[in-house]
């Protein structure tokens, strides 16, 4: 009876120190901290080069939000633009990194209801993403890029319809005045 006391008594102890260290090693490490150029508000300036859905460049204007959430496990995205192929656009999307597979990870989901989930890695300063988004009848790659220029973040956005990437979306996201960021 006496043993059987002892090692419920020291899984007891034991639990809570072994769920706070794995906890530590869980927390946010370095792989979130490459993310940080990310967190901030800005207003964006979005061109789409010309393409099949547009003869000549368009350009569009908008703000997108990024913060820590989730005990700052992840980057919760909020984006908001508008121009004449895209109409307004809005988008919701959670990032971070899945330490079990090695990889980033972003969850889209925005007013047109599409859903992609995206992963990747950084290549050089580059968090660069992709998914195959699907659509009524088909899908395509599509690749992302992110990346610091300066005091801006750079997103460069490319489809693969079976031919080979293309630019679709050069957009750069310029910090707003006095936002709170990192």
């Amino acid at each position: 009876m006496k043993s059987a006391t002892l090692a419920i008594t020291i899984f007891i102890i034991a639990l809570p120190l072994a769920a706070q260290d794995m906890m530590q090693r869980r927390g946010p490490g370095p792989e979130r901290a490459k993310l940080s150029f990310l967190v901030g508000s800005f207003t964006t300036e979005t061109h789409m080069p010309p393409g099949p859905m547009n003869p000549q460049e368009v350009v569009g204007h908008g703000t997108s939000t990024l913060a820590y959430g989730v005990d700052s496990m992840f980057i919760l995205l909020d984006d908001q633009l508008e121009n004449p192929v895209l109409g307004k656009y809005k988008a919701h999307g959670v990032l971070g990194y899945n330490a079990m597979d090695g990889k980033y990870t972003l969850s889209m989901y925005n007013n047109f209801g599409d859903a992609p989930q995206y992963t990747g890695t950084f290549s050089g300063d580059t968090l660069v993403l992709t998914a195959t988004v699907k659509y009524p009848g088909g899908s395509f790659d599509q690749k992302l890029a992110w990346f610091k220029e300066g005091n801006n973040v750079h997103l460069k956005v490319y489809n693969d319809m079976g031919q080979g990437p293309s630019l679709v979306i050069d957009e750069i996201a310029t910090p707003v005045a006095g936002a709170a960021g990192k």
